[in-house]
């Protein structure tokens, strides 16, 4: 190999979008792109809309100083039709970071908020992906995901129920033809036998008996 590094540049087709890098190795060692947002896949099953294209090839330094300077002029140009989210590497420090905003680069808060807005572009400009990948991870993490949401409620039920019911207040004032209907096919549904129906039972027989234990506290 007589080079050390070279600049790539990514176009997809589907999005009309692409991605400007730098790799240290050989062209065709298996190394795809670093993107964060943009599209995943590795050398083997690159889509048919997605085209690599070699700029220039050299030592590490020269690399990295090219990648640096078609950068910073497609951010000067046409920085809308890329990926790509800083225009410098390493990341500048301080007022000079992308993410910087009144001392908040650093903030957990704005890195969480940053991270859903880089999510959102991927879901928006990959939704089929996106949600074949959440149906992935739910059918590996069913039990854990369910045991979570247990422990959620068991540890803020109250909170939960008083929402609740507050909601229903308010639902029932704005809209109360809809809310007697809903009432009627709540009532139809109950008197069929079906897990449904269990744990409506297994809950108001929870909710006397509390009831029964409260008022014998309160006249002892």
């Amino acid at each position: 190999m007589d080079y050390e590094a070279f600049v790539y540049l990514w176009f997809d087709s589907k999005n009309r979008m692409f991605y400007l890098g730098f790799h240290k190795g050989h062209e065709d060692d298996g190394y795809t792109h670093s993107s964060s947002i943009m599209e995943s896949f590795s050398k083997k099953k690159i889509p048919p809309y997605m085209r690599r294209r070699i700029l220039a090839r050299g030592s590490c330094d020269d690399m990295a100083a090219l990648e640096v300077s078609f950068l910073k002029n497609r951010k000067e140009k046409c920085w809308d039709r890329y990926y790509n989210v800083m225009a410098h590497w390493p990341p500048p420090c301080g007022e000079d970071h992308p993410s910087y905003i009144d001392g908040r680069s650093s903030d957990p808060e704005y890195i969480r908020n940053l991270n859903l807005i880089s999510g959102r572009k991927y879901r928006k400009n990959n939704p089929e992906k996106a949600r074949e990948a959440c149906r992935n991870y739910y059918k590996k993490s069913r039990e854990e995901i369910l045991k979570k949401k247990e422990e959620y409620y068991q540890k803020n039920q109250e909170e939960i129920r008083e929402k609740k019911r507050e909601y229903g207040r308010k639902y029932r004032k704005e809209h109360p033809e809809r809310a007697r209907e809903s009432a009627r096919k709540q009532r139809e549904k109950l008197k069929k036998p079906g897990p449904h129906r269990e744990r409506y039972l297994k809950y108001q027989q929870q909710y006397r008996a509390k009831n029964k234990l409260e008022k014998s506290l309160q006249t002892a």
